[in-house]
């Protein structure tokens, strides 16, 4: 099967002109500054002082300095086509211009340098109902600046861009041919010669309450069956230094003198490329998991409700009514209130950045990750990633873990829903941003066709394991759950749910249902003993590593 490389030049890279040239070394020393910033931070912190701290300790405060050189004005209109099936309305960020679909038929919107914002039913539970989805691979007719589409720059450079100098061997071209470059794409049209190699060395940035407990545990089971070595929080924590910057000091094992001996990073960080470089090969595959910020406020105002932020806001609408109130910037924990991805991703959450520095950050985290999913369109991510991952459906195939019951979630207004748009307003650039440079990447690699063949093949994959490992078939509330090896932490006002697996089962099934239904705390732990089994036994204090259960799991 024939796959396009991951790292291709957009539109073989635009060639720097002169006009560009002084635009992109005032990009390159911005981000120089953001770096050294961070560097800074994280340098406050050493290991000795890390390890004395409760892990929510302090929290360090990043900007994006602006600089007394103006951006030129380089303002380009697009015009980009919705299809027919997908109506609503669009508006674009810092325009007054609305264009309101109101009969079927294709509609156009001009865009500007800011990123579209998009309003739907953002109540449901599946996220966009209509998600706008471009149909043609992103070109330079996008909404982005001319100067910033000039200087993006390859994954396999990311050391480069922030620090280094030295420009990194380019990706073997397996492009599709231009023809079959359409959205009705099958890949059986392709060549079926080429094959590729599963990657073994990745890195996931872990989003808070986006389905990344999910994702770890696919990473997880992936790395466990074949001997892959992770990159686990010294002493058996259960992060990597969060909520600070990530610093290689973090990890269990690292040796400054060594070469990577780490296959996967996927534990809770706040990302600083930088320092996970040191840790990481330059061969690595960058991914993270996006959710809609409507979604994602709900399910943090009731799962760290404990926080400074929330813990005197009676519910959601009165936290977002009186932020004055009740939100302080300062506060160590004030980012789990505001812009929470944003702030994972390593930039500051309390920015409130002009249309060219979301462009930056934007511009940024794509030179840094070659795939950000949408926990949204979950089977769909998964499928697009075994594909970038030359992995199989097997390999991505799960159960929901550290999902809330129903009845701990909280229906939302019309109203609220456009305050927490407004109040998490970076997070609502990135979301709006990547959810649709993900469905370019799906008709650049896949095709709608395809995906929605293997889309139907991994939910039937997954009823037939819940049909061989679970009692109930499906989840089931943390009170009925009987081996409490398998229990998940309850943590805030959520109730987290769990499973039972069924009883009889041989000892190679039994063995491959419990890893599905492993929540992340226990499995690191399992993880942790086989990997570093001398110095686990020297922890018996649970705040460094937490007593397992069941011993028989190890």
């Amino acid at each position: 099967m024939c796959r396009r490389p991951l790292l291709q030049n957009r539109e073989e890279q635009v060639a720097m002109k002169p006009s560009a040239v002084e635009d992109h070394r005032h990009v390159m020393k911005l981000t120089k500054t953001l770096n050294k910033t961070k560097l800074l931070e994280a340098s406050l912190e050493t290991e000795e002082e890390f390890l004395r701290k409760p892990i929510a300790e302090g929290i360090g405060m990043v900007h994006i300095f602006h600089e007394k050189k103006q951006w030129k004005d380089q303002k380009r209109h697009s015009i980009k086509k919705i299809p027919t099936r997908h109506q609503g309305k669009v508006e674009s960020v810092g325009n007054t211009e609305n264009v309101v679909g109101k009969k079927p038929g294709n509609f156009q919107t001009k865009g500007t340098d800011s990123a579209t914002a998009i309003t739907a039913n953002d109540q449901n539970s599946g996220g966009f109902q209509n998600p706008w989805v471009f149909q043609a691979p992103r070109s330079t007719q996008t909404m982005m600046s001319q100067a910033l589409d000039a200087i993006v720059t390859k994954k396999s450079s990311r050391v480069s861009s922030a620090m280094a100098a030295s420009k990194p061997p380019q990706p073997e071209k397996m492009g599709f041919p231009k023809d079959h470059r359409t959205v009705s794409t099958s890949l059986s049209t392709f060549s079926q010669d080429a094959t590729c190699k599963p990657k073994t060395h990745v890195v996931f940035l872990k989003v808070h309450k986006s389905a990344s407990s999910t994702v770890m545990n696919i990473l997880f089971r992936f790395g466990e069956t074949r001997n892959l070595t992770f990159a686990l929080p010294i002493n058996g924590a259960s992060q990597l230094l969060y909520p600070h910057y990530f610093t290689v000091t973090a990890v269990e094992g690292f040796d400054p003198g060594k070469e990577s001996q780490f296959n996967i990073m996927c534990h809770h960080m706040r990302f600083f490329q930088p320092q996970v470089a040191r840790v990481m090969p330059n061969t690595t595959f960058y991914f993270a998991i996006l959710r809609n910020p409507v979604h994602l406020m709900e399910s943090s105002f009731t799962y760290y409700k404990g926080t400074l932020p929330f813990a005197k806001a009676g519910n959601l609408e009165e936290f977002l009514n009186q932020t004055f109130q009740f939100y302080n910037a300062s506060a160590k924990d004030s980012h789990y209130a505001k812009n929470l991805m944003t702030f994972d991703f390593g930039f500051n959450h309390n920015g409130n950045f002009s249309a060219k520095h979301v462009q930056l950050m934007l511009r940024l985290i794509e030179t840094e990750f070659d795939l950000l999913l949408i926990s949204e369109y979950f089977d769909e991510s998964m499928v697009l990633l075994k594909e970038l991952l030359c992995w199989d459906l097997d390999d991505v195939v799960s159960f929901p873990l550290n999902s809330r019951h129903n009845s701990t979630k909280s229906h939302l207004s019309e109203d609220t829903i456009e305050k927490i748009k407004s109040w998490n307003k970076l997070d609502w650039e990135l979301y709006v941003h990547f959810n649709r440079t993900f469905w370019d990447k799906i008709d650049w690699h896949i095709g709608r066709e395809h995906m929605q063949q293997e889309v139907r093949a991994l939910q039937q994959k997954r009823e037939q394991l819940a049909k061989v490992c679970l009692q109930e078939g499906g989840s089931i509330v943390p009170k009925n759950i009987k081996d409490q090896s398998l229990a998940p932490l309850q943590y805030g006002h959520a109730e987290i749910l769990g499973y039972n697996l069924k009883n009889g089962l041989d000892r190679a099934t039994k063995q491959m249902c419990r890893r599905l239904v492993t929540p992340e705390l226990q499995y690191s732990k399992i993880l942790y003993r086989k990997q570093y089994p001398k110095k686990a036994l020297r922890f018996s204090n649970p705040a460094h590593l937490p007593k397992l259960y069941s011993r028989r799991t190890v």
